[in-house]
């Protein structure tokens, strides 16, 4: 080996479930076990800036229009705030959880963090919220009859699978990138620059990147778990913060 060689920088993709009502202790604890020099999130500065700027607007027009639903559905206020349907909305209108904590990570350590998730992306997310806090929405969302979404435990059980059976969970449970919305495999390539960016100009020992499960887990759309497999990433789903004990990660 040449004596001038060093160890390539070691990156943990860290998956996380957006609505995980556990995900900022979980990632303030994970983020303390893997201690990173850099933390990427996968966020745009954009959307950090319209939820920064605007997240008591969005709070109010929340609750305006949930009185309206819950009185067109004779449901009491407080029981139609703990309806799981509409539980998740006012958390989905702030800052995200793992912001938060890489935040206050950068406020206690002095680890760098950004925001790395496509400006367009967030764009055309944000699009639906005029109609996703409308009073006739979350109505609709009262009334019941509609599927729930998986629970977080249920979305990381699931990643977990995919990780453990590899190419058989993609025979099984095949996805492609239209499942996702438009713009996915642009939104993959430019987070991908972004990582191989960080790791050229930063040259961290450790790099942490928070994101969505789906996008570092094994898939058919090439997401970013293969887009970085030269770097030999190593997945972790945030859950894991719940049992310190039992690591599935090596740390150098």
């Amino acid at each position: 080996m040449n004596r001038d060689s060093k160890p390539g920088p070691t990156v943990f993709l860290v998956g996380t479930c957006h609505r995980d009502p556990q995900g900022f202790g979980r990632c303030r604890a994970l983020l303390k076990k893997l201690n990173p020099d850099v933390i990427l999130v996968e966020v745009s500065p954009f959307a950090v800036r319209l939820r920064r700027d605007h997240g008591r607007f969005f709070l109010k027009l929340f609750l305006k229009n949930l009185k309206k639903a819950s009185a067109a559905t004779h449901m009491p206020f407080a029981s139609a705030l703990r309806s799981p349907l509409i539980k998740p909305i006012p958390r989905q209108c702030a800052l995200p959880f793992e912001f938060r904590a890489a935040r206050q990570r950068f406020r206690e350590t002095g680890s760098s963090f950004f925001c790395v998730d496509a400006v367009d992306a967030s764009r055309l997310f944000m699009a639906d919220w005029p109609e996703l806090l409308s009073s006739a929405n979350l109505e609709r969302l009262l009334k019941g009859g509609l599927p729930l979404p998986p629970s977080a435990s249920e979305q990381y059980a699931r990643a977990r699978w995919i990780l453990a059976h590899g190419n058989r969970a993609l025979r099984n449970r095949r996805w492609n990138g239209d499942s996702f919305g438009w713009g996915w495999h642009q939104r993959e390539q430019w987070m991908e620059k972004t990582v191989r960016a960080t790791l050229e100009r930063l040259r961290p020992h450790r790099l942490v990147y928070l994101g969505g499960w789906h996008h570092v887990v094994p898939g058919d759309a090439l997401n970013l778990y293969h887009r970085l497999h030269d770097l030999a990433p190593q997945t972790v789903l945030l859950d894991e913060a719940d049992n310190p004990t039992v690591a599935t990660f090596q740390l150098p």
